[in-house]
C-alpha cells in the first residue's frame, strides 16, 4: 500500500513538471502571418512568400512560370519605366534578371499581407523592404507592391500584373498653413514721389510784386471857355463895325 502512494506521488509530480515545462516554453517572435479569409487568399499567400526567393535565384524559367499569359510587369531594379508586356517577356526577363543581380537586389515581403480572393482572380497589396548596391554604394527602399493574379486551369496562381510605388515610412501630409492676416490700409503718400533718372521738376517762379502805380488826378470844374473856374477869361476879338 505504501509502495502504492509513493507510485502515485511520483506520477503527479512528474505531470506537474511537465506541465511547468510545457509553460515556460516561449512563443515564437516575429510578424504574425496574414490572417486568410478563405482557401484561396491562403494559396495566394504561400505563392507570393515564395515569390522574393524565386525573383533574387535568376532563374529565367522558374521566373517565367511566375507570370500568367500575357501579363505585364515593371521590374524592380532595371530602369525600365514602362510595363513588360507578357508578348516580350521572355526576351527581355534574361536582361532584366542579369540587371538585378548585378546590383544584388534583396527582396523582403513585410506580413501581414492584405488578400483579396474571388473566383479566379486576386489581388494583393504587399510591403516590400528592397536592398542593392548602385555604382558600389548601398541603397535601399520601401515600396508598395501591388499584384494582380489569375487561377489556371491547373488551379495554379500566376501573376497577371505587378507593379510598385516607393513609400516612406514617415510619411504625412504637410501641415496647413494659418491663413494670412490682410495687411493695415497704407496712408496717402504725402511727399512728392521722384523716380530715379528722371529730371526733378523745379516750380515755376512766381512774379515780382509790382509797385502800386500813382492815381491819377482828379477832373476839374472849367469855365465857358474852358478856363478854370474863378480864372479871367479873355474877351473873344470883337467886330469893329
Amino acid at each position: 500500500m505504501r509502495r502504492l502512494a509513493v507510485v502515485v506521488a511520483l506520477c503527479l509530480l512528474c505531470a506537474a513538471l511537465a506541465g511547468c515545462a510545457g509553460t515556460s516554453k516561449k512563443k515564437p517572435s516575429g510578424p504574425k502571418p496574414t490572417g486568410f479569409a478563405s482557401a484561396d487568399a491562403k494559396n495566394v499567400h504561400d505563392f507570393l512568400v515564395k515569390y522574393p526567393g524565386v525573383v533574387m535565384g535568376g532563374d529565367v524559367k522558374a521566373n517565367l512560370r511566375l507570370y500568367a499569359d500575357g501579363a505585364r510587369i515593371v521590374p524592380f531594379v532595371s530602369n525600365v519605366v514602362r510595363p513588360v508586356r507578357g508578348s516580350e517577356l521572355s526576351e527581355r526577363l534574361p536582361g532584366i534578371l542579369a540587371a538585378e543581380r548585378e546590383a544584388g537586389l534583396r527582396i523582403e515581403f513585410v506580413e501581414p499581407m492584405q488578400i483579396e480572393a474571388k473566383g479566379e482572380n486576386a489581388s494583393a497589396r504587399v510591403v516590400a523592404k528592397l536592398a542593392w548596391k548602385e555604382q558600389g554604394k548601398p541603397k535601399q527602399a520601401v515600396m508598395n507592391c501591388y499584384f494582380a493574379l489569375v487561377r489556371d486551369e491547373r488551379l495554379t496562381w500566376k501573376i497577371k500584373e505587378a507593379h510598385a510605388e516607393p513609400m516612406q515610412a514617415d510619411f504625412s501630409l504637410p501641415p496647413k498653413a494659418p491663413a494670412k492676416k490682410p495687411l493695415p490700409p497704407r496712408e496717402p503718400r504725402r511727399e512728392k514721389l521722384v523716380i530715379k533718372g528722371e529730371p526733378e521738376q523745379k516750380p515755376a517762379p512766381k512774379p515780382a510784386p509790382q509797385a502800386p502805380q500813382p492815381a491819377p488826378p482828379a477832373p476839374q470844374d472849367t469855365g465857358p471857355a474852358g478856363q478854370p473856374d474863378g480864372q479871367p477869361t479873355e474877351k473873344a476879338p470883337q467886330p469893329l463895325f
